[in-house]
């Protein structure tokens, strides 16, 4: 299975093998090179870019790639997009045809020669449609250079999507986001703008960072710009080799955005998916780098239904309905046909004359049979049934706070407010502390995870630290892989 992303000047290449244990052997290259890929969306010439891919693809010279699917990842320049609020009124059953007449209307593009798809995504129960389209010319520019490598392309996938897979279990339900997802690589800054929904500002922003504009300020000259167009940032997630060296807590400070980098986010809520892709490599994976690649594997894994063209079938719309089986077709001559019509009847004969043989043969002899005696027999005393017992109910066992495992994330903004609540829980009699930062650092209320069926464990934690409390706390379903009994995000309300 191999991943390809393309950009201006550069190829990424992802080669996974599975094993048969489910996990696979991932491998990693990234190419830069002088000439120019892409142009407005499109190939600049497939020549260029099939001889970039070989290339590159000569760093897997030790793993013979005998996968020939490719699936692609382009920037968003190459597709087209809008978003829409999801109709009440619309059947799914008409929900294309509606789909069709809003491109018309918002691109000016007719969808006839278009491949696409769309997704339908939900906050504060609300649904927005996220549609994205590309032109059959342009997706036949990028299959060209595969082809002349015997490459197929089983799927291809706009950047935005890739990205926003890496930060989405970070959302909660009941809040909207304004994110901010930036890139920080070779001097150069790339991200997107998105909301709770999805892809927000369809157009990629860029600049580069020199000795006389440094990161801090070009971000915070730019997040300015989308307040001023009402786009009130919420968080920055910062991604890009070179965004390692990079201190989150000046950071913050100095953009005026409260910043995330995507190193801390993805092993934290995508551990099984960083499980499956390291197999038996003890080594970490490239993350920064090549975050696109691993988001494009995780969103294949989970939007399994998003399809923008079919490989096989010229159609301009995956059909989303399962395929019908149907059962193979052969092609035989008469004369073979005949010959084996012929064999079976001899066979046939064959067999039954034998069988005939076989039954005139054997002779049967009844048995003789003694007859029980007819006695009545005397009735046995049918034993009383004692009446059972009822069963003694199993006492819950009391919850011990020192056995508890306790974790205490930051999520007020409030600098060691995490060691605060845990030298309070310290003296409230628990022991087994862990303490680190949320996802985020604007939780107004705290937040209370626990697994389910363990209602005992949250009653006794919400008890004990209720009187820190503005309010009651939010309780939440922890998740059950969690190493934690139960996990306490602190809000600004705690004292």
């Amino acid at each position: 299975m191999l991943y390809v992303y393309l950009d201006t000047t550069q190829i990424k290449l992802m080669l996974l093998k599975k094993s048969l244990l489910g996990q696979y052997e991932s491998s990693f290259l990234k190419k830069n090179l002088q000439v120019e890929l892409l142009k407005d969306g499109l190939p600049v010439n497939p020549d260029v870019i099939a001889s970039g891919l070989k290339e590159a693809l000569s760093g897997f010279k030790d793993q013979p790639i005998k996968e020939k699917d490719v699936t692609l990842i382009l920037p968003q320049e190459a597709f087209l997009f809008f978003r829409e609020d999801m109709p009440v009124d619309v059947a799914d059953a008409v929900l294309e045809t509606y789909l069709r007449e809003k491109a018309r209307a918002h691109l000016n593009s007719d969808m006839d020669n278009s491949h696409f798809d769309y997704l339908i995504r939900e906050s504060e129960e609300k649904k927005k449609i996220l549609f994205y389209a590309i032109k059959k010319e342009a997706l036949l520019a990028y299959q060209k250079p595969l082809e002349l490598l015997d490459f197929n392309l089983k799927s291809i996938i706009p950047e935005p999507l890739t990205y926003f897979k890496l930060f989405e279990k970070t959302l909660r339900a009941n809040k909207k986001e304004n994110i901010w997802y930036v890139s920080y690589d070779q001097d150069k800054l790339s991200g997107y703008v998105y909301d709770s929904y999805g892809l927000l500002e369809k157009d990629r922003w860029t600049a580069e960072v020199t000795k006389t504009k440094k990161i801090e300020d070009i971000l915070q000259k730019q997040a300015a710009k989308y307040d001023s167009q009402s786009i009130k940032l919420n968080r920055l997630i910062l991604s890009g080799a070179q965004s390692d060296a990079i201190r989150q807590d000046t950071f913050t400070k100095n953009v005026g955005v409260w910043t995330n980098p995507i190193k801390r986010i993805i092993p934290h809520f995508y551990a099984d998916y960083l499980k499956m892709l390291k197999g038996q490599n003890s080594e970490d994976l490239p993350v920064l780098t090549h975050d696109m690649l691993i988001g494009a594997f995780i969103f294949s894994a989970e939007e399994k239904q998003f399809v923008m063209f079919q490989p096989s079938k010229n159609s301009s719309k995956t059909n989303r309905a399962p395929s019908k089986f149907s059962f193979p077709t052969f092609n035989l001559s008469k004369k073979v046909a005949l010959l084996f019509i012929l064999s079976f009847l001899i066979t046939f004969g064959i067999l039954f004359g034998l069988a005939q043989t076989n039954t005139n043969m054997i002779s049967f002899k009844m048995p003789a049979i003694s007859l029980p005696s007819f006695a009545t027999p005397t009735p046995s005393p049918i034993p009383a049934t004692p009446t059972p017992s009822a069963p003694t109910p199993t006492p819950t066992p009391p919850v011990i706070r020192e056995e508890l495992k306790v974790k205490v994330l930051n999520g007020s903004g409030i600098v060691g407010k995490a060691g605060v609540v845990k030298d309070f829980l310290k003296n409230a009699g628990y022991e087994d502390i862990l303490t680190g930062n949320a996802a985020t650092f604007d939780y107004e209320t705290t937040v209370i995870q626990f697994k389910k069926d363990q209602e005992d464990v949250r009653d006794l934690v919400s008890k004990d630290i209720a009187s820190e409390l503005e309010d009651k706390a939010i309780f939440e379903t922890l998740d059950e892989t969690e190493a934690a009994d139960i996990v306490i995000i602190v809000g600004t309300d705690f004292k």
